[in-house]
């Protein structure tokens, strides 16, 4: 026979029970979506939050907070002391970091998006060229969630533009992995909109150097591989002018060991679809396909060789090479690899196939 006094409880819990668990109701709390991180003038970090406003039957509204502090945490910490809304981390979908800052070293701030649960690992990273609360409060974006905006912006530029594929995942991976370095976007304020002006290439957390925008097209080849890169245009030495669309690109490496040392040659396989072709005698006049494939593959080996040899110099791997030498060889030493990848031997062939030519102006 059922207890009357059980059904009783536990009608009673069940009409009350909302009020017992603790509640997120969307307007009573601030979903943070996106964090910048730059130097203080006055010491310590100046950190910037972007989260959405949202009231009953009103549209909802971007509000934007900043303040100092020794780590993310305290920087948190100081905003909610002075918002009307306790704020989460729940549904953050990018998080800058000024150049001044990254210099020095961004492990700390990284690690605190690792750690907390909440945090999904598809999280946009990038570096600002300049100040990323001067970015984030730019009046461009002001009647719009400049959070959605940048992360679509970098996912737009991985997927079909030529930024190599990199979020909070990859960078965490290539972080700790032995034997190669991360590698982050570059924005920038360019008169008063967000541009992507390059890649950062760090050593471990630290900004080290940088690959400008007109050779992101052939790093991306180098890095990834790749299914629609985006468009790259081609200077020939006669004036003529040719833009290709890439279909498909593959790297493949190829380690030779030499008394413990490695050689490495990399093999470029590109697919493109001719989409410009402009000829400087300003006359209609057939594609010859087959020389233009040589002279452009030449100018891509060129260019990759100017990329390697900076990577070289200022001793960072984006590439993975040291990856790639320990995986080929069982005696493999992370000090004496450092003291090698300076001088090592690195040969680019390009294999560049063009599509739908035809005969074009």
């Amino acid at each position: 026979m059922v207890n009357r006094a059980a059904i009783s409880m536990l009608s009673i819990l069940l009409l009350s029970g909302c009020s017992l668990l603790p509640t997120k109701i969307v307007n009573e709390i601030g979903m943070i979506q996106g964090v910048g991180y730059d130097l203080a003038d006055e010491g310590g970090v100046m950190g910037t939050v972007v989260f959405p406003i949202i009231k009953k039957d009103q549209p909802s509204n971007t509000e934007i907070k900043s303040s100092i502090g020794q780590s993310s945490k305290e920087i948190r910490t100081n905003i909610n002391n002075e918002s009307q809304i306790r704020l989460v981390s729940g549904q953050l979908r990018f998080a800058l970091y000024g150049k001044e800052l990254a210099e020095n070293g961004i492990n700390d701030f990284i690690d605190t998006l690792n750690r907390d649960p909440s945090i999904g690992s598809l999280v946009q990273l990038a570096i600002v060229d300049g100040n990323t609360k001067e970015l984030l409060n730019l009046n461009k974006y002001k009647k719009e969630n400049i959070s959605i905006y940048l992360q679509e912006l970098l996912d737009q530029n991985m997927e079909s533009g030529q930024l190599p594929h990199t979020n909070l995942q990859t960078f965490l991976f290539q972080l700790f992995q032995i034997g190669q370095d991360p590698y982050l976007p570059i924005v920038k304020n360019v008169n008063g909109s967000i541009k992507i002006t390059g890649m950062a290439i760090f050593n471990y957390d630290k900004y080290i150097t940088s690959i400008p925008m007109e050779d992101i097209y052939i790093f991306k080849s180098l890095v990834d591989n790749n299914t629609g890169d985006g468009f790259q245009r081609f200077t020939f030495e006669n004036g003529d002018k040719v833009v290709l669309e890439t279909l498909y690109s593959n790297p493949q490496y190829k380690v030779k060991i030499v008394q413990g040392k490695p050689e490495f040659t990399i093999n470029l396989k590109m697919r493109t679809k001719l989409q410009e072709f402009s000829s400087s005698k300003r006359k209609r006049q057939s594609f010859n396909k087959k020389n233009y494939q040589k002279e452009i593959e030449q100018q891509i080996e060129k260019k990759a060789d100017k990329i390697i040899t900076q990577l070289k110099e200022e001793k960072v791997d984006p590439l993975g090479l040291g990856v790639k030498y320990k995986e080929h060889y069982r005696k493999f030493n992370k000090e004496q690899w450092e003291t090698y990848y300076p001088n090592v031997n690195v040969s680019v062939k390009v294999n560049l196939e063009i599509q739908q030519t035809g005969t074009i102006d």
